[in-house]
């Protein structure tokens, strides 16, 4: 990744999972220092015309920033969402929803189509902005459900991204290799309420997670994105058991589902209190103890 503008990034975004993590742990003391920073720096870019990953900065730090001022109204909090989501606006590609790179042409607007998940994330940001009074724009959401909808195949899996359509069976999205991005799309389309999306496709979701995690838990800490069966990376671990707890959240009957998603993140913690699931320079412990935090505490 390159230096400086990735790892302002990784430092951003991971930032803001941690704040999220706080202050839904209950700790305000750390998560204030980290309010304040996401508040105070706006120096996040794209690094260069294939590096986008400034998009994970920026959503999840208005995401973070959003329900700090559902929560707070700090007026600092806000203008801070409100120039992430610019950034978000920015950044989106020339058919709308999000991307990290474009090995294209390297556009402003980035030649590259959406890939789902980024894009679902990105959408349940959206969403808690607009919950917090922030002014989204209709067509930024309008279209990134669009996106979002037509990577959505038959059996309930999500293509990586757009630009796979022409190859759906290709391993990495088959529903092996979609493990880790249907939940956080699922839940992204309730959200918003499109594409459809109700108990029965949830709970068939997460049965799948269930039933085939094996092939979401052999990339966990695999030094290479995409080196595991299937085309999984490592950083899909948490971040789709994470999106995973958000759909519990919402059901009815709760414990079973509760029961089995704890089983597959709790004894995964390190004996440093920490969870990891990719060796991302030194961000990997952060993020995935804070992915790991949130998805606990949705589990009890």
């Amino acid at each position: 990744a390159s230096v400086p503008g990735s790892h302002d990034a990784f430092r951003v975004g991971t930032t803001a999972l941690c704040v999220m993590a706080l202050r839904e742990a209950g700790e305000r003391k750390a998560s204030a220092r980290g309010l304040e920073y996401l508040s105070s720096y706006d120096g996040v870019r794209r690094a260069n015309r294939a590096e986008i990953y400034n998009i994970w900065a920026h959503l999840y730090a208005l995401e973070a920033l959003s329900r700090a001022y559902a929560e707070d109204k700090v007026d600092a909090y806000r203008k801070a969402a409100e120039s992430q989501l610019r950034r978000l606006e920015m950044y989106e590609t020339y058919v709308g929803g999000w991307n990290y790179y474009d090995f294209i042409y390297g556009t402003e607007k980035p030649s590259m189509e959406p890939v789902s998940f980024g894009t679902a994330a990105a959408l349940v940001a959206l969403h808690e902005a607009r919950r917090a009074g922030i002014a989204v724009p209709d067509g930024l959401v309008r279209r990134s459900l669009s996106r979002l909808k037509e990577m959505k195949n038959p059996d309930g899996s999500f293509l990586y991204g757009s630009d796979y359509r022409y190859s759906p069976r290709h391993l990495a999205n088959r529903d092996k290799g979609s493990l880790g991005r249907t939940q956080s799309c699922y839940y992204a389309l309730k959200l918003w309420n499109e594409g459809g999306v109700g108990e029965a496709q949830i709970r068939e979701g997460l049965e799948r997670l269930f039933r085939e995690h094996r092939f979401i838990e052999i990339g966990r800490k695999r030094p290479m994105p995409h080196e595991g069966w299937y085309f999984t990376a490592g950083y899909y671990y948490y971040f789709g058991h994470y999106y995973a707890a958000r759909l519990i959240e919402g059901l009815a009957d709760k414990a079973d589902y509760r029961d089995r998603l704890r089983s597959f993140v709790l004894p995964h913690q390190e004996p440093d209190g920490s969870w990891w699931d990719f060796h991302l320079y030194d961000y990997g412990k952060p993020y995935g103890t804070s992915f790991a935090i949130m998805t606990l505490l949705r589990c009890r």
